[in-house]
């Protein structure tokens, strides 16, 4: 994937690599929370409470993987404590913008379509405080 981008100019490239990664991301993500969404809902029901936990746990799933990403692929960085610090900071803003958004959300749209949304809306927000991160680590490390 990275000889698709490798011609490219930075901020251009770290963004469509974002955008990849974003949407490989989003596929994992989604995929556990509609996965543990019907488990759940085949052996308690569902519930709102339940669906909240269901996202959480998919979220950090999707979160171990990428960061490992985000420093390999989308912003060419080593992991070290302080990207680490900044990626955490960044996801938890992420994290809480998305389930705001898919608790609003909910009041419109079923669980699915909701989770999906809610994730499209804050990975947008999500790349510009991540590019800041990574990028600030970088020069601080390199």
């Amino acid at each position: 994937m990275k000889l698709l981008t490798s011609r490219l100019h930075d901020p251009a490239r770290s963004a469509v690599r974002f955008f990849i990664l974003g949407q490989v991301g989003t596929g994992i993500q989604y995929g556990v929370y509609y996965a543990l969404l019907y488990l759940v809902g085949q052996i308690w029901g569902g519930n709102q409470f339940l669906t909240n936990v269901v996202f959480a746990a998919a979220f950090v799933l999707e979160m171990v993987f990428n960061y490992f990403m985000s420093n390999y692929y989308t912003f060419e960085t080593k992991p070290n404590l302080v990207n680490l610090g900044g990626f955490l900071g960044a996801r938890g803003i992420n994290f809480v913008l998305q389930l705001l958004c898919l608790n609003v959300l909910l009041a419109w749209m079923s669980e699915q379509w909701a989770g999906i949304a809610a994730i499209l809306i804050a990975g947008v927000v999500n790349y510009f405080i991540l590019r800041f991160c990574f990028k600030r680590s970088n020069k601080q490390n390199g």
